[in-house]
């Protein structure tokens, strides 16, 4: 995996947030299904946290990632 991976994968998530709003991490590993690793989503949303584009709030103990 390099930079231009992760960059991608934190575009699908992006896009992915941008259309259906907060997910959980769980949601967006479901909705990427084969698109996206496991390591792959997290080292993707952490690319969208040091851009500043991804808010986190946490709701019923399980963390909701959504866009800023």
């Amino acid at each position: 995996m390099n930079t231009k991976e992760i960059g991608e994968n934190a575009g699908l998530i992006w896009n992915l947030l941008n259309e259906k709003g907060a997910l959980t991490i769980a949601q967006i590993k479901k909705e990427l299904k084969d698109k996206a690793s496991s390591e792959e989503v997290f080292l993707a949303i952490g690319w969208l946290f040091r851009e500043d584009k991804l808010e986190y709030v946490e709701k019923d103990k399980k963390a909701l990632f959504s866009l800023k």
